[in-house]
This record gives C-alpha cells, sequence and structure tokens, in this order.
C-alpha cells in the first residue's frame, strides 16, 4: 500500500495504469502482490479508507490521487524550482522540507519514480549556488542541516562562501540618565553601543578610543544643572576628528540658532526630546544617516566636516587678530600692518568658506572628498599665513 501511495502521490491527479501500479506494487518480486486487477482494486479500497486518501478510478483501467500538486511536498518542490529566481525565504522553505534521500528512504519504490525530483533537486542547488554570499550566511544554518539530512546527495556541493561578518558600527551615547541611554541603546540595537553617563566618563572615552567609534549621540546637558557640558565632548571631538559624525540630542535645546550650532560644533543634526522621550524613528533615521551612503547623506556628513575645520581656522585667525592689536596697544610699529593682513585673511577665509559650503551643495558625491581637501589645502591649521596667500 504505501509503494501504491506514494506512486500515485508523485502524480497527483494523473492516472496511472492498472499495469504500472501492479508493476510498482511488485518490483521487488516477493510475489506478496497478486498480479490481477481484482488485487490492485483491494488494496487500494483498503488504503484509501486506511490513509484517508481521495483516490478515484479512472475509465475502469487505473487510479489517480485527488490532490493538488501543491499538497504534496515532492510535486511542490518540483514545480517552485522552475521559478526564474528563488527569494531566500522560499530557498529556506525548500530546505527545510527535506527530511533525507527519498531514494532510501523509501527504497521498495523502482528509482525511476524519483527521476522528476531528482532533476529538480539539482535546479535547486543551482539556486542555490547563484546566491550572493551575504544570503548564503542567513541561511548558513539551513545548509547545513541540509547537508546533514542529505549526506549522499550533498557530499560533492561546493557551498558558497558565506560573507565575512560585517563589523558593526561602533556609537557612543552620552546621556547621564541611566534609563534614557538604555532606551537609546534599545532602539540603536543594530549599532555596537558604548554609553557614557557623566562628562568624565565621556572624554575618557573620547580621548582613550576616539579612533575606534564611528558616530556619536551627545547630550547636551550632562547634569540637572543645564551646564551644556556636552558641548565640551563636541568640541574635542571637532577638534581631534572632524570626520566622526555626531547627533546633538537634548530635552531642552539652547537658545539662538541651531544653524550656529550646526556650524560651531560640526553637528549633523539636533534632536528634542518629546514629552514621551525621544521618537525610537527620529532617533534611528538621526543615526542611519550618519552612515548612510546615498548622495545626500554624504553631503551633510562632508558638510559638517569642513564646518568643523573652517571654526578651528576661524579660531586660529581670531587670536592672530588679536594678537596684532595688543601689538598696537604695546606700540609695536609692525602691528598695524599684521592687523591689516589679518582683516584681509579673515575676510578672505569668510568667501572661501562660503564658496566651497556651495560648491558641496551642488557636487556629486564621489568630488565631496577632494573639495575638502582643497579647502584645507589652502586654509591649512598649520599655517594660516600661507593659506591665504595662496
Amino acid at each position: 500500500m504505501h509503494r501504491l501511495l506514494i506512486a500515485l502521490a508523485l502524480r497527483a491527479r494523473q492516472p496511472r495504469t492498472a499495469t504500472e501500479l501492479i508493476g510498482i506494487a511488485s518490483s521487488d518480486g516477493s510475489g506478496m502482490f497478486g498480479r490481477s486487477v481484482m488485487s490492485l482494486d483491494a488494496q487500494v479500497a483498503r488504503m484509501s479508507g486506511l490513509f484517508d486518501v481521495p483516490i478515484s478510478g479512472v475509465d475502469g483501467d487505473g487510479y489517480q490521487l485527488d490532490l493538488e500538486r501543491v499538497e504534496v511536498d515532492a510535486l511542490d518542490f518540483i514545480d517552485s524550482v522552475q521559478a526564474p529566481g528563488l527569494q531566500i525565504n522560499e530557498i529556506a522553505r525548500l530546505l527545510s522540507m527535506w527530511r533525507g534521500d527519498p531514494r532510501t528512504v523509501f527504497e521498495f519504490l523502482p528509482r525511476g519514480e524519483w527521476a522528476p525530483l531528482m532533476r529538480a533537486f539539482e535546479q535547486f542547488l543551482g539556486h542555490i549556488n547563484r546566491l550572493p554570499a551575504a544570503e548564503v550566511r542567513q541561511i548558513r544554518g539551513e545548509l547545513d542541516e541540509f547537508a546533514d539530512r542529505l549526506p549522499d546527495l550533498t557530499a560533492d556541493v561546493a557551498w558558497p562562501a558565506p560573507a565575512a561578518p560585517v563589523r558593526r558600527h561602533r556609537l557612543l551615547i552620552v546621556e547621564n540618565e541611566a534609563k534614557v541611554a538604555e532606551m537609546l541603546a534599545s532602539i540603536l540595537i543594530d549599532y555596537d553601543t558604548r554609553i557614557a553617563l557623566t562628562l568624565t566618563e565621556a572624554m575618557q572615552v573620547v580621548i582613550e578610543q576616539i579612533d575606534d567609534i564611528d558616530g556619536a549621540l551627545i547630550d547636551l546637558h550632562l547634569t540637572e544643572r543645564m551646564d551644556s557640558a556636552g558641548l565640551e565632548v563636541l568640541a574635542y571631538i571637532r577638534d581631534r576628528r572632524p570626520e566622526l559624525p555626531r547627533v546633538l540630542i537634548t530635552a531642552s535645546p539652547p537658545p539662538g540658532s541651531q544653524e550656529q550650532m550646526r556650524r560651531v560644533y560640526g553637528i549633523m543634526d539636533i534632536l528634542v526630546k518629546g514629552a514621551d522621550g525621544y521618537s525610537a524613528n527620529g532617533v534611528r533615521d538621526a543615526v542611519a544617516q550618519m552612515f548612510n551612503e546615498a548622495p545626500e547623506a554624504a553631503r551633510q556628513r562632508a558638510t559638517a566636516r569642513l564646518r568643523s575645520h573652517a571654526i578651528q581656522v576661524q579660531r586660529r585667525l581670531n587670536q592672530q587678530m588679536s594678537a596684532a592689536r595688543r601689538g598696537i596697544r604695546t606700540g609695536e610699529r609692525s602691528a598695524y600692518t599684521e592687523l591689516e593682513r589679518c582683516t584681509d585673511r579673515i575676510e578672505q577665509f569668510d568667501r572661501d568658506s562660503d564658496i566651497t559650503l556651495q560648491q558641496m551643495e551642488l557636487a556629486a558625491p564621489a568630488e565631496l572628498d577632494e573639495i575638502f581637501l582643497q579647502y584645507v589645502r589652502h586654509w591649512p591649521l598649520d599655517n594660516q599665513g600661507s593659506g591665504a596667500a595662496a
């Protein structure tokens, strides 16, 4: 009966003649199954009742199993692999259907019955071998189980190498309220987060590990006194790693222009906490923008980097201007000439900075780094005079 049932299942909704079914049922030569149609009819009747399967006679000379192809795993598999490109979730489903080599599990059935399924199996292996390495990594466990269940069928298969694990972006969260910091870390679970609850902790991290940080969320106030201590962390990052993307977070926005805050500290965004806390989507979007390779995100990072460099240059120029004014007060004759030079440099610096920002607004992403480097060559931090004269 098992032989008959499987033979009918492998041709669901397709009739099989009595001669075929008798031959399959008697294929081991045991003689235990009679070769008469009457004997076949009796076995089919018993089988239908025992297994509760819908079987119908066909013109008095055979039978068919009245199931849709999708209801028979082997036929569902055969039909599914015909698709030109299988999605990763469909491949995972088809992998899970296999419990062993059916030719071994049902060894009493003639091997020829499995020929269509074995051809589909080869097609399935082709789908797997065309998967991108990153997707292979997603179903590595299912592939290993599949190979364990089918050692003979997969012995010579060279599975695609999985993609190397991608290092998660390391994100510093500076937030004095532990519950808020933990909430932010849970929102940003896809990142490797490091929490600093005080100014001391934050400065220790950026001083000792600044090269290992990929981005930062920094709270403006790190005590209950509205201290704006987060600006110290931002200033340190701006002066040591101006290219590091960073976002200011605060429940109390600072007075004045947020655009001025962005310019002075080179921050990409300012997230304001509402009555219900920070918006989870807003936090995720702001951090994703730090590492996004889309043109506008790259432009935003490049602009923040330029502003970080420019503010340091401006500070040096202002120091030179102050020194010239002190020289005038002390009677240095050359101080007037130096003051005039400083004034010209500052005016030139302002013009160049505005022009460079406009260039970044219009440039293609691939051009942003070169625009920044040209600006740095013209206005280096070590010698402002040579930059202005260039």
